[in-house]
């Protein structure tokens, strides 16, 4: 019944869309709004934007093919999580326009429930950074935020993917906006059987198998409004609606318990922002709601979550003494969560205030900024750092250093899980620091004289050539890591149990040519993570000086793309060094190589525009695991269709 209504609603979407498309007037771009975000940011610690033209990938393949961050994959439409720097999933912050995004009682955050297609911008942020918008990142954060195109008229937009075991994706997009007002509806549905064949190790002779109890079902929208009060004020809206239905297949050599999970998620918020002549200011309310349900019937197992959690933020920048720049924030938010494994409903409220004090020098920049806490009753360690860039010749070449404290706390389920909770635990606290250097080359012609035919004219730009390098040497360390350990009385416990080091280097560089009609953009990305069990407060020495699970000591990606006229092919290549799945290093998972290629082309047809496309996932069919027993897919196809009004 409710996949039917979905259906008629969408092709009733789609018939309003292509009908009004057909009868405006020629749509025309508000003139520019120099009013910009102003989300509070650290300019001396590393960040790198992350872009998605397609919106067709998840943002799991975003963050892979694009950083040189590490991303922990269960399979087509299964857990996601993200680590950077050499830590684990609880250890990296999630923010959707600066509100905590990571779930209260399980610590983190499942990108396949993030559809790229309801996000404007993606900033990576390592380290110290995430402590901006709250704390807990100790390895860094992952910046998610919606910006309006304050567009003049009426668009619209269909969007159709089809690929390899019946998967298919459909988004649909409709705008409205005149001089003062613009607002934006988005719609997505996602669904795939996922019942790929894959050579099965745990058997003997690795017979081929098929993936069973593997299907996904996803839907969602998104409606964003915009609102110019005058030329000091604006107030955006955005709300978020996303549900998604999957089964969670059995590992290789296990028996399928046809387990299934369902997350019903809302997300809204509401900001209000002035620009007056000595200050600006930013003033955010959120609501979020999010229910799990997880049921495995041969097991007998019901797991109901559900967590309400309300935020609020006040930020300011303003001037003092003419040269300094200050910047602040005071946040709140309560959690309200239910769960089955929960004797009661749990409650907890964090509190915070934040300020950055920054100095633009005639060859430099320097920051100091400082953080505190309450959460419930009790004070958090005061989470401080600073850092600079210098710009000794020009402007081409920045030498850029940094230095933060951070700390997380427990989650809901660490201290309150009704079998193996532990209240006792100790909040996560260490330090980081990062020195490195970027370089920076653009060279654009415009107006140049141009000879065709013996007539020679003035052009507009003939060509751009842009070159970027960055190179970083980072350093972390966590004390009090806390980790889930067996008992002796047969069931699972969180404890504060070791410390650890990372350390190591990135390498990012891109480049990008353009000419006429051709255009070449190369990307390359390398990390190198030397990560180590420190200490153990259990005096397990024997697992001192190993590397921790699932953290990769090299990661590589490569991306290519060459344009001419209205053709565009890419080609992207993965590495991903070998990792180990046990404390004691005896058992590892080897490295995996894969590699995508695809084509795509643009072009218009009176007033439409479209672009279609196609792409090979895992081009040469390699066999590989991301987690332990959990086959990933091999060669497979998808085509696209995107039609704009």
């Amino acid at each position: 019944m409710l996949k039917k209504w979905l259906k008629n609603s969408i092709l009733f979407t789609l018939f309003i869309g292509v009908s009004v498309s057909f009868s405006q007037i020629k749509t025309d771009t508000l003139r520019t709004f120099t009013k910009s975000e102003f989300l509070t940011d650290l300019e001396s610690f590393s960040s790198l934007t992350l872009t998605d033209s397609s919106q067709f990938k998840t943002l799991a393949e975003v963050l892979e093919t694009s950083s040189p961050v590490y991303l922990k994959n269960y399979g087509n439409g299964q857990l996601a999580t993200l680590s950077i720097r050499g830590n684990g999933a609880s250890q990296t912050q999630l923010f959707w326009n600066g509100f905590k995004m990571n779930s209260p009682t399980l610590g983190q955050s499942d990108l396949s429930l993030i559809p790229t297609f309801f996000i404007s911008d993606f900033e990576l942020n390592y380290s110290g950074g995430s402590s901006v918008n709250g704390s807990g990142g100790i390895g860094g954060s992952l910046d998610l935020s919606n910006k309006l195109n304050w567009k003049k008229g009426i668009d619209g937009s269909y969007g159709k993917q089809l690929g390899s075991f019946s998967q298919s994706t459909s988004r649909y997009k409709v705008s409205f906006g005149t001089k003062k007002f613009y607002q934006q509806v988005k719609f997505l549905t996602k669904k795939g059987e996922n019942d790929f064949s894959f050579p099965n190790t745990s058997k003997i002779n690795n017979p081929t198998d098929n993936q069973t109890n593997n299907k996904l079902w996803q839907w969602g929208g998104q409606y964003e409004i915009g609102y110019i009060i005058n030329t000091k004020n604006i107030i955006q809206a955005t709300a978020i609606y996303y549900d998604s239905w999957r089964e969670i297949p059995p590992i290789n050599g296990g028996v399928s318990n046809e387990e299934t999970q369902e997350d019903k998620i809302f997300r809204g918020f509401v900001s209000w922002k002035s620009y007056q002549d000595k200050f600006k200011s930013d003033l955010r309310v959120s609501f979020f709601s999010e229910k799990l349900n997880y049921i495995d019937t041969i097991s007998s197992i019901f797991s109901e979550v559900a967590v309400k959690t309300y935020q609020a933020q006040q930020r300011l920048k303003f001037k003092i003494l003419k040269n300094f720049d200050v910047e602040t924030s005071i946040q709140n938010s309560l959690v309200l969560a239910m769960s089955s494994g929960f004797d009661e409903s749990k409650r907890r409220n964090e509190a915070g205030v934040y300020v950055k004090i920054s100095e633009t020098l005639k060859k430099g920049y320097y920051e100091v900024f400082a953080r505190q806490e309450l959460i419930d009753s009790d004070f958090s360690p005061v989470v401080f750092g600073g850092g600079f860039i210098y710009n000794p010749f020009n402007n081409n070449v920045k030498f850029k250093g940094n230095i933060s404290s951070n700390y997380r706390v427990p989650t809901l389920n660490d201290l309150y899980w009704a079998q193996g909770g532990n209240s006792s635990l100790l909040p996560e606290n260490g330090w980081s620091a990062e020195v490195g250097v970027d370089f920076e080359k653009v060279l654009e012609c415009y107006s140049c004289a141009v000879t065709t035919n013996d007539v020679t004219v003035l052009s507009g730009k003939l060509y751009e050539n842009r070159f970027n390098f960055g190179l970083t040497a980072f350093y972390n360390q966590t004390e009090n890591w806390i980790q889930w350990t067996p008992t002796d009385f047969g069931y699972w416990s969180p404890s504060n149990v070791k410390q650890i080091e990372n350390k190591g280097i990135e390498v990012v560089t891109s480049f990008y040519h353009e000419k006429n009609s051709n255009k070449i953009e190369a990307k390359i990305n390398y990390s190198f993570t030397h990560s180590r069990n420190k200490d153990f407060l259990s005096q397990n020495n024997e697992k001192v000086n190993r590397i921790p699970i699932y953290i990769p000591t090299h990661k590589a990606n490569a991306y290519l793309s060459y344009s001419i006229n209205r053709l565009t092919l890419f080609y992207s290549q993965l590495y991903n060094g070998r990792v180990f799945i046990d404390e004691s290093n005896s058992t590892y998972l080897p490295h995996y190589f894969p590699a995508n290629t695809g084509l795509s082309y643009s072009n218009s047809l009176k007033n439409i525009k479209y672009v279609i496309g196609g792409r090979i996932n895992n081009v040469f069919n390699e066999p590989y695991q991301v987690v332990a027993n959990r086959p990933i897919p091999g060669r497979n196809y998808s085509i696209n269709l995107t039609l704009s009004f």
